[in-house]
């Protein structure tokens, strides 16, 4: 049977592509989010992805979900990437994965909720940091792209490892996502077993799980 979500999809026309406007119900934090998509496996993604912030309890603001084609390019280099200063906020996937979208939502998330003074101490909870979003140093080292994986990881529907930020343990993780949010994963960590991730990583296998207890 097919799992209920909180989002009552409408398609529309929008240029060449298809579009759906959601916003969440039952008691949950409602965000209007407008979906531009050519397929509706790409719509219903995005309406799971979103559904589980609510879930969460964690308020996104309005945005716009795009999903303009496979060209890298079309999302400034990546698989995917959130325009905050757009309005309303857009994030653009040109990569069909749950976790690459959770990843982004994560950082809008942040963005909007996150107090910088919450900046340093969840910095020193990790490994590796040198920064929390300068460019002049490695992706791993920032600390919000540590903190968009931890969020994008407690939101996961099939939890599994996350490369490249540590340390990725599930209590650690579990500790992180805490910190950041407030409240709890949406899961218990699951097994702890390596499995690859290739969601966002060039199909490289994901490094194996490091503590940081």
């Amino acid at each position: 049977m097919k799992r209920p979500h909180a989002f009552a999809a409408t398609f529309l026309a929008v240029l060449v592509l298809v579009g759906s406007t959601a916003a969440a119900t039952n008691g949950r934090p409602s965000t209007p989010v407008t979906i531009e998509a050519s397929d509706p496996s790409q719509t219903e993604m995005a309406e799971r992805a979103v559904d589980r912030f609510a879930q969460a309890g964690l308020k996104l603001p309005p945005l716009r979900i795009v999903f303009p084609g496979r060209d890298l390019s079309l999302c400034g280099g990546a698989q995917g990437r959130a325009y905050l200063s757009a309005e309303p906020v857009e994030v653009r996937m040109c990569w069909n994965s749950e976790f690459t979208l959770l990843h982004e939502l994560a950082h809008v998330w942040e963005a909007f909720n996150m107090a910088a003074s919450r900046h340093e101490p969840f910095m020193n909870m990790r490994e590796g940091v040198a920064s929390w979003a300068g460019l002049g140093v490695a992706w791993e080292s920032r600390g919000r792209e540590h903190a968009a994986n931890v969020i994008g990881w407690g939101l996961l529907e099939d939890p599994h490892p996350i490369s490249r930020t540590y340390p990725n343990d599930i209590a650690s993780m579990i500790e992180a996502f805490t910190f950041l949010t407030g409240r709890a994963p949406l899961h218990d960590g699951g097994e702890g077993i390596q499995h690859p991730d290739r969601t966002l990583f060039d199909g490289t296998a994901s490094a194996p799980i490091r503590s940081g207890r």
